[in-house]
């Protein structure tokens, strides 16, 4: 910017104007952008602002800026260009900050598609509009250009100034962010209660929360869309946008990822998918070839990048991918933090689409669009969007599987199983939506007669409402299941779906086959597995019947432990619910669980307190404690659970094994577990 600077003064390219405008970012803290702000080089200084917090928070910090260079002198700042990113509630923030810190609101700017027009055009808005007016282009509604013209005459024909007032950080939040939201609320304890449905589809589940029994679903102040957590609460960035998007395209096993960024940055993520695969193949002996090996390259943007551009360098990287051998089924493209911030527009390279190569985009833009998760949802609906072909035929007995955790440990053991469940009952699976899946069985993701939904927590259920809404599909409305009672429940309930579309269907010579004997290998199954249960939890039985059973988890589907501790014959005294990035609302289907205790939002300060209050015999929680409190076991509860029967029943019988006796020397008894959880 400094260098930049002198090349105008030397060249004298000012010379002969009356009015020079710099349009540059409000980063103050770096000192070359705060060389405009200079008095040498700016008489009056506009801020320009949306009415997110960071926003706002930027133009606080410019006034910082303005304030350190001006001091006590003649005041030169003219008022707010409010610049329209149609968040909810964005008006209101932008009007108490500008009140708050003195100025006015100099203008307003709406988000409107005619500057994506004149972006086209190659123009700037207002030569787009008075080219239209002189008959020399044609666009639709281009009436935002006259804000231009009116800010134009408003500047010549003379401004108030104002001194710089800026904000402390503790003040701008108090006035941008309050207390608002959900995080903010204090939940105490609370008691649970639910009924368990018995396979239904398309109805409201019934499931109730610790909130005074409103249903379980995220209610903030406005209609957030398909977002995280993370943007709806403006949290800090749990991760970003783009690492996001990178590590679940490469779920389209047979598709190229380019990432329109510097090559650090395809780098990291690089780094962050094979990770996942290493693991899985070292430790479980999983081989994940998309992780292992991902397809990905970048347009390695540098700095003559962000002066002038990547979009040519990007499209040179498309044609260069396309030429792959073998070649790819489409292209992705996923934007990083400097296309977004220069405003690359990368879906120019949408016209190098071909039938058997789409070109697919993801506007991440880094971490402008917000966190890790954000870049997930980003990845399913605009995947969907750009793919799934919504003509295709319906084929009888499939499934979809929707939302499966593609950085657990247990991704691939939990499909094959609910694979082998589905085969027993003659039910084929289309579609891993994403997950080692491939382009083709994105495209005819409609096919499946039914999606069968991974998790069911708030992303879940997002994609869930994603999918009804936009496509019409019909979900199982239960997660794969987990534990003795959701397996069957499970099976029971898929059985009876297909066999009731078996009876719906014509029938066509097809006569009397296995599928409309589903519920029967659904209850072969189930009764097969009971007998081996109730072996097992007889046995445990007997060393845990009657101790204290306390949880504190970022779980909010605890099921599948709490029917096993129970049928083990323990007490849960406690179940602390941790505020989760990535889920909202604990819940249950049980009904035995109603005079259990449960906090939500749990202070993690609070826990050892808790544990000498209620002096559990077991502690299970998904970290390690440092607690070191004698009689009391402490182990570790996955984030995400095999699926199955057995489940909840393994991690009884560990405690069995763990508990009774010395803990001294312990550990050697423990090889079998070492053995089986840490070395596949």
């Amino acid at each position: 910017i400094i260098t930049a600077f002198d090349l105008l003064e030397q060249f004298h390219v000012k010379d002969g104007y009356d009015y020079v405008i710099y349009d540059v970012l409000g980063d103050v803290v770096c000192g070359g952008f705060a060389v405009p702000i200079r008095r040498e080089y700016a008489d009056t200084i506009f801020l320009v602002t949306s009415g997110e917090f960071m926003s706002i928070y930027a133009a606080n910090n410019i006034l910082r800026g303005i304030l350190n260079y001006d001091g006590d002198q003649r005041p030169r700042v003219a008022g707010i260009i409010f610049n329209s990113r149609n968040v909810v509630d964005e008006t209101a923030r932008v009007e108490k900050f500008a009140e708050a810190v003195g100025l006015p609101v100099f203008a307003r700017v709406p988000r409107h598609e005619a500057f994506a027009e004149a972006e086209k055009a190659g123009r700037t808005l207002v030569e787009l509009a008075d080219a239209a007016k002189a008959g020399y282009a044609t666009a639709a509604d281009l009436s935002p250009a006259g804000i231009f013209h009116e800010m134009a005459d408003k500047i010549r024909t003379g401004l108030t100034l104002y001194a710089a007032k800026p904000l402390t950080d503790e003040a701008l939040e108090e006035l941008i962010l309050g207390a608002q939201g959900p995080a903010a609320e204090s939940r105490g304890p609370a008691l649970i209660s639910g009924t368990r449905p018995e396979g239904r589809f398309d109805e409201a589940e019934d499931v109730r929360s610790s909130k005074g029994g409103e249903d379980q679903c995220l209610t903030p102040a406005y209609d957030p869309g398909i977002v995280s957590k993370n943007v709806i609460r403006d949290e800090p960035l749990h991760g970003c946008a783009f690492n996001g998007a990178m590590c679940m395209s490469v779920h389209l096993r047979d598709a190229a990822i380019i990432a329109h960024a510097p090559e650090s940055c395809m780098y990291l993520s690089w780094q962050t998918i094979s990770s996942t695969g290493r693991r899985a193949l070292f430790e479980r002996g999983t081989l994940m070839p998309s992780s292992l090996i991902p397809n990905l390259t970048a347009t390695d943007m540098d700095e003559n990048d962000m002066v002038f551009g990547g979009a040519e360098k990007l499209m040179e990287t498309v044609r260069r991918v396309k030429g792959q051998e073998p070649a790819p089924k489409a292209i992705i493209i996923i934007s990083a933090c400097p296309a977004g911030i220069i405003g690359d527009d990368i879906d120019q390279s949408k016209a190098l689409s071909t039938a058997d190569c789409p070109v697919l985009t993801i506007k991440a833009d880094g971490n402008l669009a917000g966190d890790y998760l954000q870049g997930m949802l980003m990845t399913y609906t605009q995947l969907a969007k750009q793919l799934v072909d919504l003509d295709v035929p319906t084929v009888p007995d499939t499934v979809n599987i929707v939302f499966e955790k593609v950085v657990a440990k247990n991704t691939e053991r939990n499909y094959q199983i609910i694979r082998g469940f589905l085969q027993r009952m003659g039910i084929r699976i289309n579609c891993r939506f994403l997950c080692e899946t491939a382009v083709e069985d994105v495209r005819n993701f409609c096919s499946a007669t039914l999606n069968l939904l991974g998790y069911k927590d708030y992303t879940g259920k997002l994609l869930q409402e994603f999918f009804e809404d936009n496509y019409g599909c019909r979900f199982y409305d239960r997660q794969l299941p987990v534990g003795f009672e959701e397996t069957a429940d499970w099976l029971r309930g898929v059985a009876g779906f297909f066999d009731g579309e078996e009876d719906r269907r014509e029938e066509g010579g097809r006569g009397e086959i296995a599928c409309r004997r589903r519920r029967e290998m659904a209850e072969k199954l189930i009764v097969e597995q009971a007998s081996i249960y109730e072996k097992r939890i007889a046995a445990a039985r007997e060393k845990l019947a009657g101790k204290r059973l306390m949880i504190v988890t970022f779980n909010h589907q605890l099921d599948w432990i709490l029917s096993a501790a129970l049928d083990a014959g323990m007490e849960i005294v406690k179940i602390c619910v941790f505020n989760f990035s990535q889920d909202e609302g604990f819940r249950t289907y049980l009904p035995e669980a109603s005079g259990i205790e449960v906090e939500e939002n749990f202070d993690p300060a609070k826990r050892d307190e808790e544990i000498l209050r209620l002096q559990p015999d077991i502690m299970l929680t998904n970290y390690e404690s440092g607690l070191p409190l004698d009689g009391v076991l402490a182990d570790t509860i996955p984030m995400c659970p095999d699926v199955g029967f057995f489940t909840g029943l393994e991690m009884a019988e560990r405690w069995t094994r763990l508990t009774g006796g010395g803990r001294e020397g312990s550990w050697k008894k423990d090889a079998d577990l070492v053995a089986k959880y840490c070395s596949r």
